[in-house]
């Protein structure tokens, strides 16, 4: 073996003898593998949580970094924040995913028409990762924040009621977290709360990001990835708010009673009432503009002919971003391993359980292109359909990850190992997260079901 050879194989050693550590650490703290990582009540519990997440083992294999990416990385940060050169998301993403499904809609460039800037946004991602219990997520926003000048009080005060915030911020925090823990409940009053204090497209922005991030904190966590080791959460905590407790994340009864923890989502609507909805969601009037067919064009000259979705006319207000998650989720139907029956199935699933018409048409208009009855779409409510091992496992965790992200566990993703490639377990945690910002745009959006009839 070379001497590279030999040190590259030092550094992976390195890597790995952490991380089977810290993952017995966190077995011991869970329990087992079949339970759930806790969720932090804390502040103080919060930081060392984060700060453990740098030695998990996640749960598909990433290889290590190498020194350079590692001193780049702590160069960028001190420079810029977050900085680049090691962001693990990216680098679980770019080693199983697709090509042409590794981009989020995301635009490093900003977009003309949107106008939230940071902190803002970030503090709207930090709300949505607290309630998901995404440990890689709220480590990320607490740095980003940190190099934006928020105190340490500061940030702190996001995980409270709020009471202290304008009544403009109060707002966004609440919807925030509505739109990420119950995503079904949200109403015309909302949005109409949201456009008292955000002028113009602004609350369209606040509802993309929101579930955008959403769909980051599902596949952050759920695939267990661990945070860079360069980036610093052990910080001073005031003794006033040291033990204070969550006023946002779902925590135990025994803790606090702010959030309910359990079954964050009613039972599933009989089959006839769903044919009603459906029915009923044809009609509705969007809560957002939308733009003209024509008008959508001009934004993206390459759209498919034919009349154009309601999703596309909203996200082609803006230029960037909104034209980048258009191509995201056209790709997401073209491209990738999974079979397309999967695909179709797990889009139907995720949407069932975030109760998103909208989403729920368009995944059956799919489901009936793959020559699926009627009858045999509505098994899928109860998994009753026959259905190979693989596919059952794939919407069990299409079902969990959708509802409570939080409680998603290592013998999760372990199940899917033993029936799918890596590769393919990753696409389909991916799918189940683009399901989730999916659902989330469309039905705060109010968007009318625009699928074509049968017959």
């Amino acid at each position: 073996m070379t001497l590279s050879g030999i040190r590259q194989l030092c550094l992976t050693l390195v890597w790995i003898f952490p991380a089977v550590h810290a993952s017995l650490a966190w077995s011991q703290q869970a329990g087992d593998t079949s339970r759930p990582k806790a969720v932090p009540a804390t502040r103080d519990e919060m930081k060392g949580a984060l700060d453990r997440l740098k030695s998990r083992q996640p749960r598909l294999p990433l290889p290590p970094p190498t020194p350079e990416e590692e001193e780049q990385a702590k160069q960028n940060t001190a420079a810029r924040g977050l900085g680049g050169g090691l962001v693990n998301n990216a680098r679980m993403r770019n080693r199983y995913l697709p090509e042409e499904l590794r981009g989020t809609g995301f635009s490093r460039d900003p977009d003309p028409v949107m106008q939230l800037k940071a902190p803002f946004i970030t503090e709207l991602f930090w709300i949505a990762s607290r309630v998901n219990n995404c440990h890689y997520c709220l480590g990320h926003q607490e740095t980003k924040l940190a190099a934006d000048g928020l105190t340490e009080d500061q940030v702190a005060a996001l995980d409270g009621d709020w009471s202290d915030q304008s009544p403009a911020r109060q707002a966004a925090f609440a919807f925030t977290r509505k739109l990420t823990y119950e995503p079904h409940r949200i109403t015309d009053s909302d949005v109409a709360t949201l456009a008292q204090y955000y002028p113009g497209l602004q609350p369209v922005e606040i509802v993309y990001l929101v579930a955008r991030y959403n769909a980051t904190n599902r596949w952050t966590d759920s695939l267990g990835i661990p945070q860079e080791g360069h980036r610093d959460y052990l910080t001073p905590t005031a003794a006033a708010i040291q033990k204070r407790p969550s006023g946002v994340a779902p925590l135990p009864a025994a803790k606090v009673s702010a959030v309910a923890v359990d079954a964050p989502r009613p039972a599933l609507e009989p089959r006839g009432e769903v044919e009603r909805l459906l029915s009923e969601a044809r009609t509705r009037q969007p809560r957002f503009p939308l733009l003209s067919e024509a008008e959508a064009r001009q934004m993206k000259s390459d759209l498919p002919a034919g009349p154009l979705p309601a999703y596309i006319r909203l996200l082609a207000h803006f230029p960037k971003t909104g034209v980048g998650a258009i191509q995201s989720q056209l790709n997401l139907e073209q491209f990738g391993k999974v079979s397309p029956l999967l695909k179709a199935r797990i889009a139907w699933v995720a949407a069932r359980h975030d109760h998103a018409w909208y989403a729920l048409d368009h995944a059956r208009a799919q489901l009936r292109a793959l020559k699926q009855t009627d009858d045999q779409i509505f098994a899928l409510d109860t998994l009753g359909e026959d259905l190979s091992e693989g596919d059952k496992l794939a919407l069990q965790l299409t079902r969990k990850l959708t509802v409570t992200p939080q409680w998603i566990t290592d013998d999760d993703i372990a199940g899917l190992r033993k029936v799918f490639p890596d590769a393919e377990v990753a696409e389909i945690v991916y799918r189940i997260t683009q399901a989730a910002q999916f659902n989330r745009l469309t039905e705060a959006a109010g968007l009318p079901c625009d699928s074509p009839l049968p017959g």
